[in-house]
């Protein structure tokens, strides 16, 4: 009786939406997973012909699942939708027949209800600075499968990097980069969010759309809030003017047009348990502005909130370009977290948010935010000869002759973080700052403001390192393509760095010359952004709440327990693509062994939401074209009387009245 008690209790509560923000009581019983493996992978075509596969072409950029008719759905940057049946959880089947023909537009995101049967997909226009769109599709259904047709649109900003659906899929928030663009002059739109509402998706003319701008700010709070500016308005003029690349670059009329909003570039977005806010992430600010959506009217700006500087006097990291793992710390020296993804959960009815801290950076024609720490200050501590004019801190000069010790070629940031620009004339550079967090970090939302509860300091290279060291800071990217291939023939500006890529290595993993396997790599992002994690995604499994998040360029996965919000304890480390230690992209591709290349896009399923009935993760990998499911298994247990109680405290009347009910019959 008990049983049957805890089986219809589950089945009563009904799912949020998939996508939703999970939520965890840490005083309900849990257990962690017992293993993450996965149970299946399907190659994805480009374009809408079944035989067009090939390593670099973004055939799965973005991913979708429609839970209800287990179908998922992956965005190529080639401008097609291609859908995969999921129906068999160990075998799913691209269904070409099905697939939907954008012609070439540039497609940034990908979001489903499953329940109201549409498709959100996010489009940037063909100039990047003109406003983009969201289209809306069928779902395809089981029942009688056809390609998704067209609803409508609806008119975005300037490249809608991301869309996102609130939990009843009642708003659609839409983040609009506004990244520059420089021919003949910078061009240099303001980053925008935009919320859509509608009970009816499918009477696009009903729409109301709501923009929530950030020209409230202005340089001087932005910074004060710790916001980085890569190009404020005073560094514009040093290096529009006085700068060694002055007569190079043009600013003009980036400079008459000027507002701290153009700096901003929203990237990523969470809603909160209650959709009450919105969390947009602005990846090159090293920042999140804080939404609040109330249930009708206008959503209104909280605040834009910088994340953050990690500081490596006392967290080891690995700058050494040395084929080996060598973690150190350097007084002075600090990074930028610059997360992409975003992910907002709730723990005891407090919201946090999720930063898997990538590092990215921006450059304008020939000026460039990113570069080498030799280029900027000489090994003694003084600034480099080319740049005129300034000035540094002694202990910006210390941490500098610090990091000079291990490498003089960490790339380091001249933006608002690292260098005071209020006198254009004479610069002082106040830090040494480089890209990137190597790790994932949780900040509490708190009176309208984020406050730093937990990061992952120094455990991604070191369990990298540990588990796989000969992917340790590596890189796979597009430009290991297998040269004069289909990314050879249709992308003119990387055709030289294919055919330099192409002669690397003496084996490329098949016996001939070529690119080089992942395990000849190591070290090769040290000096960089290091591990570089770029999606991240939480949810429930055994009931303990998860957080998985991958690496770009070394395809590793780390899968974290985060019940204990305060000091979330790491379960697996896997790698999505073992063959890569000794196969090349091309050739690993060529014989199906390459997994997730580019690991940008996760889902992650519920056992109410997954194909196989167990709680799990599908992984996109944008240059493999690849999508995989991963699966939880969880520990044996037995059905207790408090995990009845707790069941039966969630039931909503009429469910505990039907319980009642059988309870009856069967006695």
């Amino acid at each position: 009786m008990l049983v049957l008690l805890a089986t219809l209790a589950l089945a009563a509560a009904r799912p949020r939406q998939l996508g939703g923000t999970p939520s965890m009581d840490t005083a309900a019983d849990y257990s962690a997973p017992s293993s993450f493996a996965m149970v299946s992978r399907v190659y994805i075509p480009y374009d809408t012909e079944a035989t067009s596969l090939a390593f670099g072409m973004g055939a799965a950029e973005q991913i979708a699942y429609d839970h209800m008719q287990k179908y998922a759905y992956a965005v190529s940057e080639q401008g097609v939708l291609n859908v995969i049946d999921w129906n068999d959880p160990s075998n799913p089947a691209v269904q070409s027949s099905l697939a939907y023909d954008f012609q070439g537009e540039k497609l940034t995101d990908i979001e489903i209800c499953a329940d109201k049967r549409v498709i959100f997909v996010g489009a940037g226009a063909s100039t990047k600075t003109d406003n983009g769109r969201v289209h809306i599709l069928s779902t395809v259904q089981r029942s009688s499968p056809a390609a998704p047709t067209s609803i409508g649109n609806l008119e975005a900003g300037p490249l809608p990097d991301m869309i996102l659906p609130n939990s009843d899929c009642t708003k659609l928030a839409v983040a609009n980069e506004g990244e520059a663009i420089y021919k003949n002059g910078l061009t240099d739109p303001a980053g925008s969010a935009m919320i859509f509402e509608s009970s009816d998706w499918s009477n696009v003319a009903n729409v109301v759309k709501h923009t929530v701008t950030f020209d409230s700010y202005t340089d001087s709070q932005l910074i004060q809030n710790g916001v980085h500016l890569p190009l404020s308005y005073d560094a514009m003029v040093y290096w529009d003017d006085n700068s060694y690349v002055a007569s190079t670059v043009d600013f003009a009329s980036a400079r008459s047009s000027y507002s701290a909003a153009t700096n901003l570039e929203p990237e990523y977005l969470a809603w909160s348990g209650d959709d009450s806010t919105l969390f947009v992430n602005l990846q090159e600010n090293n920042a999140v502005a804080i939404i609040n959506v109330p249930s009708t009217g206008f959503p209104s700006l909280t605040k834009i909130t910088g994340l953050g500087l990690k500081d490596y006097t006392t967290i080891p990291i690995d700058l050494k370009k040395d084929q080996a793992c060598t973690l150190a710390t350097y007084a002075g020296l600090k990074s930028l977290r610059l997360p992409d993804s975003i992910q907002a959960v709730e723990v005891d009815g407090k919201t946090y948010l999720l930063t898997a801290n990538e590092g990215d950076d921006v450059s304008y024609g020939d000026w460039e935010e990113k570069m080498k720490l030799k280029d900027v200050v000489e090994s003694d501590g003084t600034p480099d000869k080319d740049m005129i004019n300034m000035t540094i801190t002694a202990a910006a000069a210390s941490a500098a002759q610090a990091v000079h010790t291990a490498t003089d070629g960490l790339r380091i940031t001249i933006g608002s973080t690292a260098v005071d620009y209020s006198d254009p004339l004479a610069p002082e550079i106040q830090h040494i700052v480089a890209f990137g967090g190597r790790g994932i970090s949780i900040y509490e939302h708190t009176g309208g403001d984020l406050s730093l509860t937990w990061d992952s300091g120094s455990e991604f290279e070191a369990q990298q390192c540990a588990h796989f060291p000969w992917a340790h800071n590596g890189i796979q990217d597009e430009e290991f393509s297998p040269v004069n291939g289909t990314l050879w023939t249709t992308d003119a500006g990387i055709r030289g760095t294919l055919e330099e890529m192409a002669q690397e290595c003496n084996d490329g993993g098949d016996g001939k010359p070529g690119a080089c396997p992942l395990g000849q790599t190591v070290d090769e992002r040290s000096e960089k952004d290091g591990p570089a994690p770029e999606a991240i995604v939480a949810g429930k499994a055994c009931g303990s709440l998860l957080a998985v998040t991958a690496t770009e360029k070394q395809s590793t996965i780390f899968v974290y327990d985060i019940s204990n919000i305060n000091s979330p304890t790491l379960l697996f480390v896997k790698h999505l693509s073992p063959s890569s230690e000794t196969k090349n992209p091309g050739v690993a591709y060529a014989d199906r062994s390459l997994g997730e290349t580019d690991p940008e896009a996760m889902i992650f399923l519920d056992a109410a939401h997954s194909p196989s009935g167990k709680a799990g993760v599908m992984v996109g990998g944008a240059w493999s074209g690849t999508m995989s499911f991963w699966e939880f298994e969880c520990p044996s247990t037995t059905t207790s009387v408090s995990d009845v109680s707790t069941a039966m405290s969630a039931l909503s009347g009429w469910s505990l009245t039907i319980l009642v009910l059988v309870s009856f019959a069967l006695a």
